[in-house]
Parts: structure tokens; C-alpha cells; sequence
């Protein structure tokens, strides 16, 4: 009868304390009582229909509640257990939510530093402990004296809060300091077409105020630059330079597709002297490289004037290239002896990798990074030997298919025959040293063997032998070895 009583009272423990979890928020652990219409809604499950609207509108995949928590709050509520974990969450949280995804202002913020965590029901249970037991406190009656003292301290308060907040007017002047990036983004003066002064402020970077450059969305839907808000970040702190919301730079995400399309039909004028052209937003780094390359045409007939005009790097042969640029080979060599080991190879990638990323090209940027971590579209020497090997193809044919498929596609995705060459030697028996480990008693590692009468009797039937040569034999055992180490 004890362990009886003893598993109803677990049991109704159980009961009750499920019943309590029931009326609390799985993420942040408020009671649903504190909201007046009782709002709550399921943790698992799809979506609603107005959040569903909205991330249509915003371009999002996610279509059930699970999805979404682990997005915005990193909680993955898939392993729930209904005893320990509540099985609905609160319409603030909801909120918080629907913010992440939507551009307009509201006022919501995260009660608690974390997401909740959850435990089973014990006897010091929190859950369970902080029921409310029906006893209300007294109103206390204020003391006229005291409530005016508490007058007055709420008055100054609010006076230094208003000091307080006249501080960020010279905040924005500091923040342009801090960016100085007037010479590399384009003023919205640059614009060819007068557009409504709201979305030029779309368009355009909170921080320095130009036409925004590789733009970055924050948690709380503010557009940045990248360059502006990396800066601003390092300098001021984690938080948003318009709102002050908590920002990292690992919150930092590209806008929707269809915005960046609007940006890059942007119509600019272009800056430079000589140029009256108006140019694409998206086709413009690609225009004004062109001038780039102009000028230091310019520059070089200029150096070298009174004499013959100095080639472009490009246009010369490759002994004119070495002669050209042995100064600067002769630094990055001594800069990867010292730092990197020797390895040059990654040194001057790493360095067409960063210019490539400057000039935002990031496609070509990203080909090469694949390429370096050898996940690049090309084939390995060893399969492109196979393919000319299983297609009959002699050297002459399959260095004229190699070549129309680089001139077509611009990319090398066979391999040149030397490279085909060098796999093929390490395909060879006896290319890789090998030894019997243990080594074999009755098997000699002598491979320079005379023939003793090597012809057996049968030198009249051959002219001029010589039948004292020295031969080298053949080593079948290494040659097993190696293939088998091969395969």
C-alpha cells in the first residue's frame, strides 16, 4: 500500500507539474497569463498563415515552427519530451520571430539573456516551486514625502537621459571618421536619375550615407556596406549604429535577391575625367577597371618617354615576364622562406585570391578557392590519362582536344599532356622504393646478375653474341608490390 500511495503521489506530481510546463513558454520561459488574450502557439508543426505570408515576401524556405527556432533562437526543440519540455511558445517570442524576418520597427525585445533551459521534475523543482498560492500582498500606502523625493530622482533622470541621447547627433560625424571610405564608394550625387529622397535612403549606407557597396543586412533589417559596418563594429562595439540593437558580425547576411537585382540596374554616372558615360551599378567596376588600365597605359608611355613605349605586362613573352617581374619573385621567395615554409605556390594564389576578392570578383574569387583546396572542375592527371587511354587517343589528338576545350570554356579542365607523362612514370612498376619488410632470406637485393653461358649451347646459331654480358633482372616481387601499392 506504500509503494501504492507512493506512485499515485509521483504520478499526480507528474501530473501537475506537466499541467504547469503547460502554461509556460518552451523558449523563454514566461508564463502565457502575463499576455492578455492568452496568445500562445505550437512548437511543432507548420507555420501560421501571416508568417507564412512574410517569409514568402521575404524569400525564405522555412516552412514549419521547428525550422524558425533553431534560426533565430538556436534551439532545436525536435527531441522534446513532453514531461520536461513545454510544448507551445509565447506570442512575445512569436514577435521576436516575425522581427527577424520583417523590416518594419517594433518594439519587442528578449526577456531573458538565453533561451530557457529545461530539466525532469525533482524535488526542488522551479517549475512546480514558483505555482502562485493564492495569498495577494497588501497595497502599500505611499508617504507623500517619499513619493515626491521619487518625483524629483525620476525628473533628473529623465533630464540626464535626455543629454544622453542629443549624444549620437556628433556620433554619425565620428562614425564617417572611423569608415573613410569617400574615395572608394560612390555618393548618391552620382545618381543619373532624381529619385524620391526615401529610396535614396534605401539605397543607401546608414553609416557613410553613400550608395551602399557589397551591402549586408542586420538582425534588425538595417543595410550597411560591408566595409562601414566591419569597421564600426570593431571600433564602437557589438551593436547596430542605428538602433543600437545587439549586432556581430557573424549576424551579418546578404539582402534578398530581388533587392540586390534593383541595386544593380541602378543607373551612375561614371567619376572620371574624360568619361561622360552612364553605367549600371552591377556593370560598373568592370567599366571602371577599363579606365584604371588606361591610366597606367598612360603612365608607362609617360616613364618612358623619349624611348621605346613600354609593353603591358600581359602582352609580353614569358622570358620578357620573368625578366620583368625577377625583383618581385626574388621578395615573395624570401617572404615565404621566412613565413610560409617556402611554399610560393600559396603565397602568390593567396595573393591573386585577395585582389581578385578587392575587385569584386567573387565568382572567379570562389573557382580559384575551390581550385587551392582541390575541389576545382578540372580532372586529375590520372583520369585524364585513362580517358586518352580508353578513347585510342594519340598525344597529338588529345593535346588538340585539350587545347579547343580551354579556348572554348576558359577553364583547364583536361590536363596538359607532361602533366599525363608524369602520372603515367608513377604508374609504372618500380617507380616507389620497395623492400621486404622482413626481408626475405633466399631473395638476393642484388640485381646485377651475369650470364654464365647464357646462350646454352647455342652459339652457333646466333652471330657475334657477346656471352659475358652483365644484365640487370628484373625484380618481379618489387614490381607486384608496387603496383598492388598502387591500386
Amino acid at each position: 500500500t506504500t509503494d501504492k500511495d507512493a506512485f499515485c503521489t509521483n504520478q499526480k506530481e507528474t501530473e501537475a507539474h506537466q499541467g504547469n510546463l503547460q502554461q509556460l513558454c518552451r523558449i523563454c520561459g514566461g508564463s502565457f497569463k502575463n499576455d492578455p488574450y492568452k496568445r500562445s502557439h505550437p512548437v511543432h508543426g507548420p507555420v501560421d498563415d501571416e508568417m507564412q505570408a512574410l517569409l514568402r515576401k521575404k524569400e525564405r524556405r522555412a516552412t514549419s515552427w521547428p525550422d524558425l527556432l533553431v534560426k533565430v533562437f538556436k534551439t532545436d526543440v525536435r527531441g522534446d519530451i513532453d514531461t520536461i519540455h513545454p510544448t507551445n511558445f509565447c506570442h512575445n517570442c512569436w514577435k521576436v520571430i516575425q522581427r527577424k524576418f520583417s523590416s518594419a520597427p517594433c518594439e519587442v525585445y528578449f526577456p531573458r539573456k538565453g533561451t530557457m533551459e529545461w530539466h525532469p521534475h525533482s524535488m526542488s523543482c522551479d517549475v512546480c516551486g514558483t505555482s502562485p498560492h493564492g495569498m495577494k500582498r497588501k497595497k502599500q500606502v505611499l508617504n507623500p514625502q517619499v513619493s515626491k523625493k521619487l518625483r524629483v530622482i525620476a525628473e533628473r533622470a529623465r533630464k540626464i537621459m535626455h543629454t544622453r541621447s542629443q549624444k549620437p547627433v556628433n556620433s554619425k560625424s565620428l562614425m564617417k571618421k572611423i569608415t573613410n571610405c569617400k574615395k572608394i564608394h560612390l555618393s548618391t550625387n552620382m545618381l543619373t536619375v532624381d529619385y524620391p529622397a526615401d529610396f535614396v535612403k534605401s539605397i543607401s549606407c546608414q553609416i557613410c550615407e553613400h550608395i551602399l557597396a557589397d551591402p549586408v543586412e542586420t538582425t534588425c533589417k538595417h543595410l550597411f556596406c560591408r566595409l562601414c559596418i566591419l569597421k564600426c563594429l570593431k571600433v564602437i562595439g557589438s551593436y547596430c549604429p542605428s538602433c543600437r540593437y545587439p549586432c556581430f558580425p557573424t549576424d551579418l547576411m546578404n539582402p534578398v535577391r530581388s533587392f540586390l537585382n534593383v541595386m544593380n540596374t541602378l543607373v551612375v554616372r561614371c567619376p572620371a575625367k574624360d568619361c561622360h558615360e552612364d553605367v549600371a551599378l552591377g556593370k560598373y567596376s568592370h567599366h571602371f577597371s577599363r579606365h584604371k588600365d588606361n591610366k597606367d597605359k598612360g603612365t608607362y608611355v609617360h616613364v618612358n618617354k623619349g624611348g621605346r613605349p613600354r609593353q603591358h605586362l600581359l602582352s609580353l613573352t614569358r622570358r620578357a615576364q620573368k625578366h620583368r617581374l625577377r625583383e618581385l619573385k626574388l621578395q615573395v621567395k624570401s617572404f615565404a622562406e621566412k613565413e610560409e615554409g617556402g611554399d610560393v605556390k600559396s603565397v602568390c594564389l593567396t595573393l591573386f585570391l585577395l585582389a581578385l576578392r578587392a575587385r569584386n570578383e567573387h565568382r572567379q574569387a570562389d573557382e580559384l578557392e575551390a581550385m587551392m583546396q582541390g575541389k576545382g572542375s578540372g580532372l586529375s592527371p590520372s583520369v585524364c590519362l585513362a580517358i586518352r587511354v580508353n578513347t585510342f587517343l594519340s598525344c597529338s589528338q588529345y593535346h588538340k582536344m585539350y587545347r579547343t576545350i580551354k579556348a572554348i570554356t576558359g577553364r583547364q579542365i583536361f590536363q596538359p599532356l607532361h602533366a599525363l607523362r608524369t602520372a603515367e612514370k608513377s604508374l609504372l612498376p618500380g617507380y616507389h622504393p620497395f623492400e621486404w619488410k622482413p626481408p626475405l632470406k633466399n631473395v638476393s637485393s642484388n640485381t646485377e646478375v651475369g650470364i654464365i653461358d647464357g646462350l646454352s649451347g647455342l652459339q652457333h646459331l646466333v652471330d657475334d653474341y657477346p656471352v659475358d654480358t652483365i644484365a640487370k633482372r628484373f625484380r618481379y616481387d618489387s614490381a607486384l608490390v608496387s603496383a598492388l601499392m598502387d591500386m
